[in-house]
């Protein structure tokens, strides 16, 4: 059976996720972020890091995250605002505003699943994928992107749209504006990041999508084998 690491800070989201019993029947580990040292993550197959974790705490344990993905089999996903793009090497992040209402008023931002026949969209939904984002990726050579924001022609002639804090949220000219990517070349370990924080809104108890992400995801790492390794990306091809 694959051992699932849920890496938190304990915020109330993160404990709330703990407690949900259907995280609960994943046998998914409580290891607690600010007490991690180097070698706790090994003889886990699967990652997942929470969303939102304290800055200076991922700063400290980042190395311990990457170094996670360096051993073939093992499954990470990096859920959204944790700065990823501060030291995940390979990954950059800009920041996006939040258009929270988006789902109810159903505008169009220009969030597109993208490469849908790519073999991970079996772990995924558009629901799962379509709520809200907190930023934009480049991202590995390597990597496939499975959601990202495109410029939308009728967007063209609008003003620039902005959140409550007026930062602009659709997607920036040439940019490769990814959502979520899955990536199984860049590291021996497969990974997926995304700027969706799932494990936030989960626990926070709302915001549709976030639970069918969050759920889907530690399946996914439940098919983690440190000891075969046979990545997704091998049935791409």
């Amino acid at each position: 059976m694959s051992r699932i690491a849920f890496l938190h800070t304990g915020s109330s989201s993160h404990l709330a996720d703990l407690r949900d019993p259907a995280v609960r029947a994943m046998d998914v580990t409580d290891v607690y972020a600010p007490e991690l040292h180097e070698g706790d993550l090994d003889g886990f197959d699967g990652l997942f890091v929470a969303a939102r974790l304290h800055p200076a705490v991922m700063t400290h344990i980042a190395p311990s995250v990457v170094d996670f993905l360096r051993a073939p089999g093992a499954r990470a996903y990096i859920d959204g605002e944790n700065s990823v793009g501060d030291w995940l090497p390979g990954t950059s992040e800009t920041r996006r505003g939040t258009n929270f209402w988006a789902w109810r008023l159903r505008e169009d931002v220009g969030r597109r699943s993208v490469n849908t026949d790519h073999p991970f969209w079996k772990h995924l939904a558009d629901d799962a994928v379509h709520w809200h984002y907190h930023g934009v990726l480049t991202h590995p050579s390597s990597a496939v992107p499975l959601v990202r924001l495109e410029e939308l022609p009728e967007h063209a002639r609008d003003a620039v749209a902005v959140d409550p804090w007026q930062i602009p949220y659709r997607a920036i000219p040439g940019h490769a504006n990814t959502l979520l990517y899955y990536d199984a070349g860049t590291f021996p370990a497969e990974l997926v990041v995304s700027t969706m924080d799932s494990s936030y809104h989960h626990g926070a108890g709302f915001m549709p999508g976030a639970t069918q992400l969050m759920y889907r995801m530690l399946h996914w790492l439940r098919g983690a084998n440190t000891r075969c390794s046979t990545p997704d990306s091998a049935m791409a091809a």
